[in-house]
């Protein structure tokens, strides 16, 4: 038995579809739809979503238990095709505090942090 979560682009404009553990980012169109399922049909899975915006973050837990991160999974589009690791980014970045903010032309990083 497994779980399997629909994600939906609703918006007008891309979304970004964080998954955990290892950070893998899909960029979805508008009006694009995949499945985050995990790999393999022997275990059950629980979802955690997060969302902010223009980003949605999904961890997979066995059983729904916090201790029992899944760490292979797999994203799907419509067709049920296997998407890779940085589907349709380009040259985007990850939205939200996840990252810090970009350092303008001519001024130095702060690096006392």
């Amino acid at each position: 038995m497994q779980g399997k979560l629909p994600v939906e682009n609703a918006g007008s404009a891309p979304l970004c579809l964080f998954i955990e553990p290892y950070g893998e980012d899909f960029w979805l169109e508008p009006g694009e739809a995949v499945t985050v399922m995990p790999v393999g049909d022997e275990i059950s899975v629980q979802f955690a979503v997060t969302v902010a915006a223009e980003l949605v973050s999904v961890w997979l837990y066995e059983d729904g238990d916090p201790h029992k991160v899944v760490s292979e999974s797999q994203v799907l589009d419509a067709s049920g095709i296997p998407l890779k690791c940085g589907h349709q980014r380009h040259d985007r970045r990850i939205p939200g505090a996840l990252l810090p903010p970009p350092v303008k032309p001519g001024a130095s990083p702060d690096i006392s942090a």
